[in-house]
């Protein structure tokens, strides 16, 4: 239910405070006062498009917050997006900057439009006065059929088998088709693949091989070079004194003079340092001289495999280096094509499988369409008398569709078919009735979905276009009904629909010299009277259309005592 709207420096309102109450509120006002803007408004905050040109002129933001009480659904929302639900309250923000820029937020947090649009359709409902021209789409129909039977949880399980039966459909048609084209390719490919498993090379072989080619076809001057320098820095293999026993001859030169200048100090150290570190060296020396193997056999091993896995790369047209990873991208191109008889019998059973999900689910959905459709016609046309369309004959016509027909929506044809003559055979809404008809028709039809709704706020924006008399209050008694097991809020021109209503709202524009604005007020018993006069006689109230409107709003409240 909504509970309190505000709206600051929105089109021609610069701020506005309203409280609604349960039951039914209308809204009323001359044409062009802005009745609209109280919706669009509140659309604005359910997180419809926003643009520059809704903020007032010479404002720096418009911001519009609405207040709701939670429904069972609205608070499911909340939980799953762990946004709290604070004080048994919902509280729905938006604002738009002057430059079009606009922030919505849900109690307080930040959250997108579609944020906004996914909430509001647990709070609320907006009957259009178009809503007529809907019922004329082809789908329309069915959707109202579904939501009135609550059966658009089955219809999206109908839905998401059918999904899934047409894309493993597909994939199994194109696996078929192009079966002789795959055969080809993995004969080619099994062919490449199999040169590459012979020659088996490993992911880091290339550079191995190479580090070990470069070591074998140097290891003669290695050796030199190595002996020599092993021979200059610890004397091995030489008549004379490596540079280590130099150093430490000179050490003890140096240790045998008695002076601690630090200059002496330090050039001790270092003599000492030097010596370690050229033993140090040649341990290291004799080490990789320990290592180093002039092995020519070896040598044509390691050049042969280099030629192997170079002319290999040349064949395949890629570097050398890259080999290895395009053979495993090969063997997963061939895993991939490589599609067994059991494979292909396996996708084959999965289609039929969800082929006959699908046929199940969808035969149940129509079955409850029939039992739905049984309900809604006999609650449709029940509400015809009170619209004066009591010879009216409403049927909403299930047909199969053929094979080839069905599809996500299910296996039905769905139709609203009306009789205004008796007599005359019924044919579709969209030939037969008139638009008078059409439109109380179609207000029939949503004061029964909105009904069977488990949202309780709802909202007729001017619905009741086209009728006038008697029937406009019986219209106005139909909604105050729905009001009394929830909220209605309508905007109407009719004042035996204004009448009826538990809480009225006037709009009225104040235009001055330099800014015009919108106002919106809570009337009393006496504007109230004042207002239904005006909507009855016009411009000019007279004493007979005052006490008319009086005697009308006295006969609401003693029908409802």
């Amino acid at each position: 239910m909504l509970t309190h709207l505000s709206i600051h420096q929105f089109a021609l309102v610069d701020h506005l405070e309203l409280e609604f109450q349960r039951g039914m509120a209308v809204i009323t006002g001359e044409t062009g006062a802005g009745k609209s803007i109280l919706l669009d408004a509140l659309g604005l905050a359910l997180g419809q498009r926003a643009d520059a040109g809704m903020v007032r002129h010479g404002a720096e933001r418009a911001e519009i917050c609405a207040s709701f009480c939670p429904t069972p659904n609205a608070r499911n929302w909340l939980t799953c997006r762990d946004i709290p639900d604070e004080e048994d309250l919902i509280l729905l923000r938006r604002v738009v900057s002057a430059e079009g820029r606009s922030r919505g937020y849900i109690n307080g947090r930040p959250a997108s439009a579609n944020d906004l649009r996914e909430l509001s359709q647990h709070l609320i409902e907006v009957h259009s006065q178009h809503a007529h021209q809907r019922l004329l789409e082809k789908d329309a129909p069915r959707q109202i059929l579904d939501a009135f039977g609550n059966l658009k949880p089955l219809a999206t399980t109908v839905a998401d088998y059918f999904q899934q039966w047409q894309q493993l459909h597909k994939r199994l048609r194109q696996l078929q088709e192009e079966s002789s084209e795959i055969q080809a390719q993995r004969q080619l490919l099994s062919y490449q693949v199999e040169e590459l498993r012979e020659l088996a090379i490993g992911a880091t072989e290339l550079a191995d091989l190479e580090l070990e080619h470069k070591r074998l076809a140097n290891a003669e001057s290695m050796l030199l070079g190595g002996q020599q320098a092993l021979a200059a820095s610890t004397g091995d293999d030489s008549d004379g004194q490596g540079a280590a026993q130099m150093a430490w001859i000179a050490y003890q030169q140096l240790a045998r003079i008695d002076d601690q200048h630090s200059s002496l100090v330090e050039a001790r150290d270092l003599m000492q340092q030097a010596q370690i570190l050229l033993e140090e060296a040649g341990n290291s020396l004799r080490h990789y001289l320990d290592q180093v193997d002039i092995n020519p056999h070896r040598l044509q091993q390691v050049e042969q495999r280099l030629s192997d896995i170079f002319s290999m790369a040349r064949k395949h047209q890629i570097q050398p280096i890259h080999l290895y990873d395009h053979w495993q991208q090969q063997e997963a191109t061939l895993a991939e094509l490589s599609l067994s008889d059991e494979d292909l019998a396996e996708l084959q059973a999965r289609v039929i499988t969800f082929e006959n999900r699908y046929i199940t689910e969808a035969q149940t959905l129509s079955k409850a369409r029939i039992n739905a459709a049984t309900r809604l016609d006999a609650d449709v046309c029940s509400q015809f008398d009170a619209m004066a369309l009591g010879r009216t004959h409403f049927e909403t016509r299930i047909e199969p569709l053929s094979a080839a027909e069905s599809g996500k929506q299910g296996l039905d044809q769905i139709q609203f078919m009306v009789q205004t003559n008796p007599g005359m055979p019924a044919g579709p809404l969209a030939k037969v009735a008139s638009g008078g008809e059409l439109s109380r028709i179609s207000l029939a039809i949503q004061v029964v979905t909105a009904a069977t709704s488990d949202i309780s706020c709802m909202i007729f924006d001017e619905v009741d276009v086209g009728i006038g008399g008697g029937t406009a209050e019986r219209v106005g008694r139909l909604m105050r009904s729905l009001g009394e097991r929830g909220q209605v809020m309508c905007v109407t021109h009719q004042p035996q629909v204004a009448a009826q209503a538990h809480q009225h709202f006037l709009v009225s524009k104040i235009s001055g010299d330099e800014y015009t604005h919108t106002r919106i007020q809570e009337l009393g018993d006496t504007q109230r009277t004042r207002e239904v006069a005006r909507m009855l006689g016009g411009v000019d109230i007279t004493l007979s259309t005052m006490n008319h409107a009086e005697e009308m709003l006295a006969l609401v409240k003693q029908t409802a005592i």
